[in-house]
């Protein structure tokens, strides 16, 4: 689930092409598979290859696309298998998460202005600690569906923020849920999301 990357130390260009995808939600270290073959997503992902291989996955507000959710997961391309027809298989790995701040080009594909969000607030050990045993015990004993490569997985992530993330991503059915963890600053306020939104999916 995870490459060993520090993806906080990576640097984050100024603007990303954005691909607009109803029911996606990237979050940090998690993988998303897609498949590109609209001509203006391939000229987006032509020109993420040459650049700096990053794409952000953004939720539609609607379902025209006309207008998008204001924070998105930004991911790094990881493989990418063109075939002769022009269409691509690529990997995405999520690296981040991101306020859109501007739009400088719509056309042929949308590039975004971004800005990443920020450290959590501080916390201390302790904390971290207590929440990361907490959300083990949820994810072991919940009688969730888990992934085989998920719950073989538990015991070897020791951040609690990569956890919600990766549970987040595997987990939940409904995108706005997971669109509103995406979007929550506070490390807190996010575990707290998801251990409601798996009650209340369970229910």
């Amino acid at each position: 689930m995870s490459t060993g990357m520090d993806f906080d130390a990576l640097e984050m260009p100024e603007q990303v092409p954005v691909m607009v995808l109803g029911g996606a939600t990237l979050f940090p270290k998690t993988l998303l598979p897609l498949f590109i073959f609209e001509p203006r997503y391939r000229a987006m992902l032509q020109s993420a290859l040459d650049t700096d291989r990053m794409i952000a996955i953004a939720q539609p507000l609607r379902e025209n696309e006309e207008r998008v959710c204001p924070v998105a997961g930004v991911g790094l391309i990881r493989a990418c298998v063109k075939k002769e027809d022009g269409t691509s298989h690529l990997i995405l790995q999520g690296v981040a998460r991101v306020k859109f701040t501007g739009w400088p080009q719509l056309v042929p594909f949308r590039m975004a202005g971004i800005q990443r969000i920020g450290s959590p607030a501080p916390e201390s050990e302790a904390s971290r600690r207590e929440r990361l045993v907490h959300l083990r015990v949820v994810l072991e004993r919940g009688g969730l569906p888990l992934p085989p490569e998920m719950g073989e997985n538990l015991a070897r992530i020791e951040d609690p923020d990569v956890l919600t993330d990766i549970a987040a991503s595997a987990l939940l059915k409904d995108p706005l849920k997971r669109q509103s963890i995406l979007a929550e600053e506070s490390s807190v306020r996010r575990q707290e999301l998801l251990l409601r939104f798996l009650r209340e999916e369970l229910a």
